[in-house]
C-alpha cells in the first residue's frame, strides 16, 4: 500500500467507525462479564497489548501519567498495571466500555481511571489532559474506528480524521510520547497523516509475512513525539 495524501480517505465508511455500534457490542460485554466474568474481545490479540506494555515499560517510569484512548474493556492498562504502572487512565466515548472496564479493574484490585471522553472535542481533551498533560498516549484501533466514523451521507467523516492528531497532541505533555497500534495503515501512512503535530521516533516490530516479493506485517506499531513549535 503506497503512502497517501492525508487528506484522502482510504476507506469506505463503516459502522465499525459509529457509536451506537459500539455501545451495542460493549453492552453485550458488560453482560457477557457480569454472568460469566470473561471480560470480551481483545483488539489485535493480547499479543499487541503485550508488546506496547513491553514498549512502554522499557521507555518509561512506573509514575508515568499515562492515557489509553479508546480503552474499551481496558486489557492494555490492565497489563500495565500488572507491570507495577500506577498513574493510569483509560477514556472511551461508549458509557458501556467505560462501566465494563471499571468493573474488570475493581475485580482485578487494580486502581484505574476511567471516564467517558470524545476525543474529537477539543474541551473535553482540555479537561482529560489537565495542566501538564500526559507522558504517554496510547492507541489500540482508535485512530482506526475514527477512520471508518460515517457523515449523515454516509462518506468518511474526514474532519474526525483530521481532528484526531490535534487531540493526540494536546493530550501530550511537551515531552510526552504517543503508541498506536494501527491494522489499517502502514507506518510511512501513519506518519505522512500526523506530521503537522507529531514526529515518528520508534516503532516495535511484529511478526511479518512474505508474498508476492514483498514482506508486510498485519499491525503496526509505531511511536511518535509532539512536534515542537520552530
Amino acid at each position: 500500500m503506497s503512502s497517501l495524501d492525508k487528506d484522502t480517505p482510504a476507506f469506505e465508511a463503516s459502522r465499525l467507525g459509529r457509536k451506537d455500534h459500539w455501545d451495542t457490542v460493549y453492552d453485550r460485554e458488560l453482560r457477557n462479564y457480569e454472568t460469566t466474568g470473561d471480560i470480551g474481545e481483545i483488539w489485535f490479540g493480547s499479543s499487541a497489548a503485550t508488546k506496547m506494555a513491553s514498549w512502554v515499560a522499557r521507555t518509561t517510569q512506573p509514575t508515568a501519567r499515562i492515557l489509553d484512548v479508546g480503552c474499551g474493556n481496558g486489557h492494555l492498562l490492565l497489563e500495565l498495571a500488572s507491570r507495577g504502572y500506577t498513574n493510569l487512565t483509560g477514556t472511551d466515548y461508549s458509557a458501556q466500555a467505560v462501566r465494563l472496564a471499571h468493573e474488570i479493574a475493581l475485580s482485578s484490585f487494580h486502581d484505574i481511571t476511567y471516564a467517558e471522553q470524545d476525543f474529537l472535542d477539543p474541551e473535553q481533551v482540555a479537561r482529560v489532559a489537565g495542566p501538564k498533560g500526559f507522558d504517554v498516549v496510547l492507541d489500540k484501533g482508535t485512530y482506526d474506528a475514527i477512520c471508518l466514523m460515517p457523515m449523515e451521507d454516509g462518506s468518511v467523516d474526514q474532519k474526525a480524521i483530521d481532528v484526531y492528531p490535534e487531540s493526540v497532541a494536546r493530550s501530550l505533555a511537551q515531552d510526552g510520547v504517543f503508541l498506536i497500534t494501527s491494522c489499517n495503515w502502514t507506518e510511512d501512512e501513519l506518519a505522512a497523516r500526523f506530521k503537522d503535530h507529531l514526529v515518528l521516533f520508534d516503532r516495535v516490530k511484529h511478526a511479518t509475512f512474505a508474498f508476492g516479493g514483498a514482506v508486510g506485517q498485519t499491525v503496526v506499531t509505531v511511536a511518535f513525539k509532539k512536534r515542537q513549535a520552530a
